[in-house]
Parts: C-alpha cells; structure tokens; sequence
C-alpha cells in the first residue's frame, strides 16, 4: 500500500524442535526471538552479529526457505503471500562457486525464468542479456560458460541470476565473504548503483562490520537471536550503546591496524 514501507517486520520467531526416537527429548533452540524492524524502497540494511546469532535464518524466514514459528511478515502493507516470493531473493555465501560450470551465462541467467515457466525462450534469452548488461557483462558473453569468466564475474553472474525476475528486496547473506579488498569494493559499487538504478532494497548480512558500513544506510546488530541495537550506520558507529556493538566495532578496527 502507498505509504507502507517496503519491509515491515514484527515479533518473528524461530524455534527449532529436536525430536529423538528414543530417551528424553532435546531442549528447543531459538533461532529468532522477536525479531521487528522495518525497511523502505532503495534503502540498504546491514545485518551484522557473531556466527550462531541468527542472521541466516532470518534471511531464510524472509525468503520462505524456512517458516517461522511466531511473527509477522509484511512486504508492502501486505502478508508475504508465496506469490510475491520472488519479489525478495537471495544471494548465498560464495555465490559465484553455486555457478553450474556447464551453463553458459545465458542459461544461469534465465535459469529461475524456466523454473517458474515465465515467458518464450526468446522473452527469456532478451531478459537475461538485460540483466547481464546491468552487472556489466556484454551481451557478447551469453554463450561463454561459467568457467570462462573471473571471480569477479561469476559474482556479477549471480547478481544478474537474482535480478532477472525483478525483485525489489535483495538479500545478501555472506555474500562478500572470501573476496579480496579490491573485488570486494567492486562488488560494493555495482550494488550502489544498481540501487540508484533500479530503486532496489538490499539486506545485507554479515559478521563483518568493516565489509557493509560503507554501504549500508542502517545497521542492526543481533545477539542470540535478537537484534540488540538498530540505527543510522553513523550513529551506530560514532555512539555504539550495545556491549555486542562495540565488541563488533574493536574487532573491525584491529583488522584495518593501525590509522596513520
């Protein structure tokens, strides 16, 4: 609805249940414990936290990969519906390494075009090279297969996968892990002009803060499974009130050593 932000999110809750065949049953973990936040068209929000805070599985909640046990789900004014789904996507730890070697970049590309049996062969070939060009590959190369392309292209190859069916929220969980500075700053200027672009919403999640400060408008920081702190990326980082926040500040300041 006009006036609703593009995310809202209230009270989402996740408890995963371990049933055993025999003895006593396992306690329950809670992976989300009243997880609420919202999130306008063409804003960026990083989602930062230590391994096991719950990070991945609210991107998993929001994308329907998993169902949560508790909470609410609203994108537009409106419950996230299974039709909608692809209007959020999401962008896995290592993406360019999920790339079929065999496929040529037009058929990783229109790949969740055929999956979901949108439009002709040709509607889908027109497209992909559209969403190619947007990530900066040529039309040229949708006959080169994957392997063909660099590290860095094979990131753009799964950027142009989750922007062919034209979502307005992308997630991207992890996704800058294991790219050099350089790389991993390309990536990042891609993602803001995209934005500019296209109006586009991202999610990113994180447990490195240095990675998504300078791209993220706000920042939310979770701990065991709630988020414990939510702000403007300034703020944040000027005035850190959380024991996690500057726990997680020290820690990306002793990876960049010391400032001249």
């Amino acid at each position: 609805m006009p006036g609703d932000p593009l995310l809202r999110v209230r009270d989402l809750s996740k408890t995963y249940f371990r049933r055993r065949w025999l003895g006593s049953p396992r306690p329950a973990t809670a992976a989300l414990a009243g997880v609420s936040f919202t999130l306008d068209r063409a804003r960026t929000l990083a989602v930062i936290g230590a391994s096991g805070s719950g990070k991945s599985t609210l991107a998993r909640c929001l994308t329907q990969f998993e169902t949560p046990t508790a909470g609410e789900i609203l994108f537009e004014g409106r419950p996230l519906s299974p039709e909608r789904r692809l209007e959020i996507q999401l962008i896995f730890q290592q993406p360019a390494a999920s790339l079929n070697p065999r496929f040529t970049a037009a058929e990783i590309v229109e790949e969740p075009l055929v999956i979901q049996r949108r439009g002709t062969a040709a509607v889908r070939r027109q497209r992909a090279a559209g969403a190619l060009e947007l990530t900066g590959i040529a039309r040229a190369a949708l006959g080169k297969r994957a392997h063909e392309f660099s590290g860095g292209e094979r990131q753009r190859l799964a950027i142009a996968r989750a922007l062919v069916v034209e979502p307005k929220l992308l997630i991207l969980d992890e996704s800058f892990n294991g790219l050099d500075p350089s790389l991993a700053a390309q990536v990042a200027a891609l993602l803001s002009s995209l934005q500019d672009r296209l109006g586009i919403a991202y999610i990113l999640i994180s447990h490195d803060l240095t990675l998504v400060a300078g791209l993220a408008h706000e920042i939310a920081v979770m701990e065991h499974g709630a988020i414990v702190e939510h702000a403007a990326t300034a703020t944040l980082m000027r005035q850190p009130q959380h024991p996690q926040t500057r726990q997680l500040i020290a820690a990306a300041l002793a990876l960049e050593g010391p400032r001249p």
